[in-house]
This record gives C-alpha cells, structure tokens and sequence, in this order.
C-alpha cells in the first residue's frame, strides 16, 4: 500500500515538474516571455552604424532600462529625461510601439549622450519585429534599424 501511495505521489511530482516546464517553453515559443523581464539597452542601429549605450555618468535613476509596467505601457527613460510609451503585440514576434518620447524636458550638455537619445527615441516607434533568446532580446524596424538589449541584472 505504501508503495502505491509513493509511485502516485513521485507522479504527481513528475506532472508537475513537466507542467511547470511546459509552461516556460510556451511563454518562450508565444514570445511574451520578455514582458516579464527589464532590459537595458546595449547599442542602436541605424544607416549601418552601430552606436553602444554611453557608459559615463547617467544622471537618470534606470536610464535605458527598458520596463513593460501594464498590458500596453512601457518605460525606458533617456540619459537625463523620464520616457515611455505604449505597445501593442500584434502578432508573434511583431509588436507596434507608439507614442515613446520623453517625458521631461532636461537639457544633458553632454552631446554624444544627446545624440544617443535622440538615435534611441526616433528608432524604437512603429512596427518592429522583435526575437530574444534567454538574456538578449533584439527589436528591428523595416528600414533595419535595431536596438539590442540585455537582461537587466539587479
């Protein structure tokens, strides 16, 4: 009888541990899983050129951290301004992102990180494809300009 009871609970725990499984590989398969993540921004793309995240001194708390904090709004504030938007997944692996700028309006002297915002802000708008693997996720546009991100690590 107790060896009845130990196969049924052992299982038990082997459905689980499958479910469990099942459930992140069709998070990852859907390609949702990376709302549930924040990313910080590692380069911009455009007219073939890469651009890398200034590594100087930021002024903003969680600059270039990207942030999915409701169904269709996002986060991803610049070098000195509070930014965000919306987005809206339209279809596997292509989401529209609208209405992303800066919130405030603080002037950064610092013109290569002026310059990167402004690569940042007028990229990441439109329909975009998107793909991600683990720790890096990669947004594209039609005219081929990408922004990577990684994982943020607290």
């Amino acid at each position: 009888m107790a060896a009845k009871k130990t196969n049924q609970l052992m299982l038990l725990l082997f459905s689980l541990l499958f479910l469990l499984n099942s459930c992140e590989k069709v998070n990852e398969q859907t390609g949702i899983y990376f709302l549930q993540n924040e990313w910080i921004v590692q380069s911009v793309t455009n007219e073939g050129k890469r651009f890398r995240t200034p590594s100087d001194k930021i002024f903003r708390e969680n600059a270039y951290i990207l942030k999915f904090v409701g169904d269709s709004i996002f986060e991803m504030h610049t070098s000195v301004n509070y930014a965000g938007g919306n987005y809206q997944i339209v279809s596997e692996r292509h989401i529209i992102i609208s209405h992303y700028g800066e919130w405030t309006e603080v002037y950064n002297s610092l013109e290569h990180q002026r310059n990167f915002d402004e690569q940042l802000v007028s990229i990441f708008n439109g329909k975009m494809s998107y793909s991600y693997k683990k720790n890096k996720l990669i947004f594209r546009n039609e005219q081929n300009q990408e922004i990577v991100f990684a994982m943020h690590k607290y």
